[in-house]
């Protein structure tokens, strides 16, 4: 976070760059539209990520998996890179079963 200055006795902030470069002229006018649905997206998105967290150990309880791996697993089949991640498991495998510990 940029520091504040001081002009003429009053506090002044430094705003965001712009893609010039140039410091953005502040206007907290937008912030207090929008403070109400931010504070209700967070919580949402908290409660999610407890929903979340327990559904994947409510998962591995069941299947007998580590939660760790269900959710890792998880994670990728939702996301855009599960043959990245799948292929890097594959070879952590290999890793396993050919390298003598």
């Amino acid at each position: 976070m940029e520091t504040a200055t001081s002009t003429n006795g009053k506090r002044k902030a430094k705003g965001r760059k712009d893609e010039e470069k140039q410091e953005a002229v502040i206007k907290t006018e937008a912030l207090a539209v929008k403070a109400d649905e931010l504070c209700r997206l967070y919580k949402a998105q908290e409660d999610a990520a407890a929903d979340f967290a327990d559904a994947v150990k409510a998962a591995a309880e069941s299947s007998g998996l580590h939660a760790k791996n269900v959710r890792s697993f998880i994670i990728a089949k939702a996301g855009d890179k599960f043959e990245e991640k799948k292929q890097q498991v594959e070879q952590l495998a290999l890793i396993f079963e050919e390298v003598k510990a």
